[in-house]
């Protein structure tokens, strides 16, 4: 394919790729290895999964507890608080809020109201809390008979239970409406924290009073603060793919240096816990050991702030030398770019568009300006409102190959805009590579307008990938590459239904491989796109770029394409 020019196309290269490759004038650039991080992502998936349904497991098993008068699942233990049912019902809600956010958009109300009932307990728990109001509706379910009340009020949590909820709730809803992501998962992180200081207060036999409510407490029963915890961590990594956990598992300078300044702050409230519970055991009195605290506690906070500092300098240091070199190879490039730019005005790739879908793309080449990857977007009225994509990829990697995939191109445009049908004009292009004497893979999709009707040439290309939910389909070739004698193409129908996605690769992508390394193949690829099926279609093709680059470890040794598209409702 050609690449277009850096100012008319967002989505390509802008320039020399300072970001992408594994090495600019000789100097490394840290490149992570893709496997390792999409492994990391769908494995944290799969714990957020595993946690919510621990939390509704936790509630039902306390509401299950009250229902058979078992004071073991009510309490644990003798000595310690039991769980309310109201905090039952949030945790056992917040958990299933986690459990149906990913799924179609029916169960995402679902993930809306079950967040919403998270809230609007801790609100009118808190409220009830901060008034010092009496008994009430709140509380009836309580069986003031069964277990001893450890509140003033039996039957209602306490305070930081409360705010807990109203920040699980606030997160589950931005999850489920799928808004401000990086707030969602900043009230899932402060609601988690809620539950895992009371759960640590536990494990170290501290109350809230002991230490003025200054490091640990345990405001709340065991197990609450354990469900709670479980729900906000669920909250927090059940998106890996927005906000701050796609930063921070992103590539490239930016998620190593999310990732290290990430370390910082998340170790220093573990040793400042530690540092405390060390103190109070090796010093004689309370007081100096509080004296002593104080001191390390300014030196872990002050170092939790200058070593970010210092990364982000320091990361900042390194885009700017990056930036420097890629302006000085612009400079040295400027009469070559010149005339690429001259014939590069005439093969413009832009993001393709139909009637009723929304697209994203993305396109890597292997060297240069001029390449054999092309994407197009073909509109006509007659005989039916449709729409052709055509992916080809010549064989072949320079100038030549991209000279004829325009020539291809403008006969492909040609023949649609006279009415041609799909299988002619498959046949027509398989003649016209014929003569020219070379080959090509390719996909043509013909998007009609007034139904959910595709029709599908798939010459020789890496299959497409139908994917409905979290099932992808491989839509397998249709007949061999075009440019041979005697091929023959067939046309296949598929019914695309809405949020159904298409996604369409070159083989640049899927044999993308490291010096001396592996294939990167389709399986890690498949794996991204049914994981991300929900993101945009932009986010989802810059995503299997940035997994082929990576994998290399350097620039990638052919040109590579992306094309996803969604079928909107």
């Amino acid at each position: 394919m050609l690449e277009q020019r850096p100012p008319r196309h967002r989505f390509g290269v802008a320039g020399p790729d300072v970001t992408d490759v594994g090495q600019l004038d000789g100097a490394p650039v840290p490149v992570d290895v893709p496997a390792r991080r999409a492994t990391a992502s769908l494995l944290l998936e799969r714990i957020a999964l595993a946690f919510a349904v621990a939390g509704v497991i936790i509630g039902v098993a306390v509401l299950v507890g009250y229902a058979v008068r078992s004071e073991a699942i009510v309490k644990l233990s003798p000595s310690l608080p039991p769980m309310y049912p109201n905090a039952a019902v949030g945790i056992a809600f917040g958990g299933l809020s986690v459990v149906v956010v990913r799924r179609s958009q029916r169960w995402r109300w679902v993930a809306l109201a079950a967040g919403a009932v998270v809230g609007l307990i801790g609100v009118v728990g808190l409220w009830l809390n901060v008034t010092e109001a009496g008994r009430t509706w709140y509380e009836v379910l309580f069986p003031g008979d069964f277990v001893a009340a450890t509140t003033p009020v039996g039957g209602r949590p306490v305070a930081e239970t409360c705010v807990a909820f109203i920040f699980l709730g606030g997160a589950l809803v931005l999850l489920a409406l799928r808004r401000w992501p990086v707030a969602a998962q900043a009230f899932a992180t402060a609601g988690a924290s809620v539950g895992l200081s009371a759960t640590v207060g536990f494990a170290l036999g501290v109350d809230r009073t002991s230490l003025g409510g200054s490091l640990v407490y345990v405001g709340m029963a065991l197990h609450t603060g354990i469900g709670i915890a479980l729900v906000g961590l669920a909250a927090v990594l059940v998106r890996t793919d927005i906000g701050f956990l796609a930063q921070l598992l992103a590539g490239g300078v930016g998620g190593a240096a999310t990732r290290r300044v990430t370390f910082v702050v998340a170790a220093a409230p573990v040793v400042l816990v530690g540092l405390g519970v060390m103190l109070s055991y090796a010093l004689p009195t309370d007081e100096l050991s509080q004296s002593v605290f104080s001191v390390l506690q300014v030196g872990v906070l002050g170092a939790a702030v200058l070593i970010p500092a210092g990364i982000i300098t320091s990361t900042e240091r390194e885009l700017r030398e990056q930036l420097d070199s890629a302006r000085r190879r612009v400079e040295h490039r400027a009469d070559v770019d010149s005339i690429g730019e001259a014939i590069t005005d005439e093969m413009v790739v832009s993001v393709p568009d139909a009637v009723g879908w929304e697209f994203g793309m993305r396109y890597q080449p292997a060297t240069g300006h001029i390449a054999g990857d092309s994407v197009q977007a073909l509109h006509r009225e007659h005989p039916t409102p449709s729409t052709l994509i055509a992916v080809l990829d010549i064989a072949g990697h320079d100038a030549y190959a991209g000279l004829v995939a325009y020539g291809l191109r403008t006969h492909i445009a040609a023949l649609w805009e006279h009415g041609a049908c799909l299988g002619e004009i498959a046949d027509s292009a398989n003649n016209k590579l014929v003569r020219r004497g070379t080959i090509a893979s390719g996909v043509l999709l013909a998007l009609d307008h007034t139904s959910d009707r595709v029709e599908l040439v798939n010459a020789g290309h890496p299959p497409p990938l139908h994917v409905r939910g979290t099932h992808a389909e491989e839509l397998v070739r249709t007949g061999p590459l075009f440019g041979l004698l005697g091929g023959e193409q067939q046309v296949r129908t598929l019914d695309v239904h809405p949020d159904d996605l298409l996604v369409l690769w070159s083989d640049g992508l899927i044999e993308a491989r490291p010096s001396g390394g592996d294939l990167l193949g389709d399986h890690l690829l498949r794996r991204l796109v049914t994981s991300r099926s929900a993101a945009p279609t932009q986010d989802i093709a810059d995503a299997c770029i940035d997994l082929a680059i990576e994998h290399t470890a350097s620039r990638l040794r052919d040109d590579a394409v992306v094309v996803v598209g969604r079928r909107r409702r």
